[in-house]
């Protein structure tokens, strides 16, 4: 078969796998949901939110091991890569620190475009109104109740030592006619006889710790009033998705550049089980960020769907392209950079953050988790010498803009 018929069919079946893949998740979570709404005892819905709970953190290992056993090395060596073309020293960790840069980069998009466009944060105080977030299911008894606790801690505390209790005094107030805050105001007492009411919502981690009001002669702890903070899941979503879709890109190049039938069909194969387990685990996190938005998601998958394919077609025309390799490679370096650090803000911002402390078993989730990791791991152990391959790709190219030049 004609090699470039071959790459073609090739990718038409990546595009066709990987929707699949991506989607698949969407009727999961629908069923899931179904199940919830009828299930006829608490125990059998908790079953249904521990199966949710457990996808997602094994989504979380695989971004995880994505990110650590996949794109930092591939960003190490580009790296390295440079310093032996460009004869660079750089004599630095530069692949971490852009890696950091990225993370901070994300970390500070999201938080500027919440300040500037507040409508599209979603928290529990934002704009008067109570996040309606899906993350959470053992707490919707308490977000259907009529009056919610928005708690904003005032402390009055006694002199410097004394015995006592913390009693919280809490005061509601209407919030369908008043969008201020409720005040929650501890008072400590110095009987040591008295009661403790300490309701851990109103406190920040470790204060929350702090409360323990057990030990003698001790001075108040400091606290700190705990708020859901604001964020947009569009905006994680969207650099998420972005960051995956570059990486394809890179990936396609490697596959585009081939001209042995043999190594594109091995390599091939190497991306294609890749690109499902990703293509789930992205498709599942998506799902349950923009439930109410299936359109979102579809539009999300397909992207990443056509972008190794792309990458692929670039591969078969870039190669003769008059480019400038160096600017080239920069490029690559701080996109590659940026990726990493989106992947870690995700796995562990958007993710692994929602699942910590719900009511599953904790040792359940890191068993899962591990599960992703392992996955990934084991793809990574088999795809090395899909990584020289891809290197030798790299270099093969470079040397031919280097000849031309």
């Amino acid at each position: 078969m004609d090699l470039f018929l071959l790459k073609l069919i090739l990718l038409g079946v990546m595009v066709l796998m990987t929707v699949v893949a991506g989607l698949f998740p969407v009727r999961i979570l629908k069923l899931l949901r179904k199940r919830a709404a009828l299930a006829v005892s608490p125990k059998k819905q908790r079953y249904v939110s521990l199966t949710l709970c457990l996808l997602t953190c094994f989504s979380g290992g695989v971004f995880l091991a994505t990110c650590f056993l996949h794109l930092l090395p591939e960003l190490q060596e580009h790296v390295h890569m440079m310093e032996d073309n460009y004869k660079y020293e750089f004599g630095y960790p530069v692949a971490e620190l852009l890696s950091c840069l990225g993370f901070f980069l994300l970390f500070s998009i999201e938080e500027v475009v919440i300040i500037l466009i507040p409508s599209i944060a979603h928290g529990h105080h934002h704009g008067g109104k109570a996040e309606h977030h899906h993350h959470h299911e053992h707490d919707d008894h308490e977000r259907n109740e009529s009056t919610k606790l928005r708690p904003s801690v005032s402390t009055t505390s006694s002199n410097s030592r004394h015995q006592g209790c913390c009693k919280l005094l809490i005061t509601e107030q209407d919030s369908l006619t008043n969008n201020s805050h409720n005040d929650m105001t501890i008072v400590c007492h110095s009987t040591p006889s008295a009661s403790r009411i300490c309701p851990s919502t109103g406190f920040a981690e470790p204060e929350r710790c702090e409360t323990d009001c057990d030990q003698v002669e001790e001075d108040p702890p400091i606290l700190m009033k705990s708020h859901p903070h604001a964020h947009s899941h569009g905006i994680r979503s969207l650099t998420f998705v972005l960051a995956i879709s570059f990486h394809s890109i890179v990936e396609g190049l490697a596959l585009g550049v081939q001209k042995d039938t043999t190594r594109v069909t091995t390599l091939f194969l190497s991306l294609m089980v890749h690109k499902l387990i990703v293509a789930f685990s992205v498709g599942l996190q998506l799902a349950r960020t923009h439930a109410h938005a299936i359109r979102w998601v579809v539009a999300s998958i397909l992207l990443l769907a056509v972008m190794t394919p792309l990458g692929a077609v670039i591969g078969m025309f870039v190669h003769e392209a008059p480019i400038d390799s160096h600017t080239r490679d920069f490029v690559v370096l701080l996109f590659q950079g940026v990726a990493v650090g989106t992947f870690i803000y995700v796995t562990f911002f958007e993710v692994l953050i929602h699942e910590r402390d719900n009511e599953h078993p904790n040792l359940l989730k890191i068993l899962f988790m591990l599960v992703g990791f392992a996955l990934i791991g084991c793809l990574r152990l088999i795809d090395h010498g899909h990584d020289h391959g891809h290197g030798d790709a790299h270099h093969e190219h470079h040397a031919s803009h280097h000849h031309d030049h």
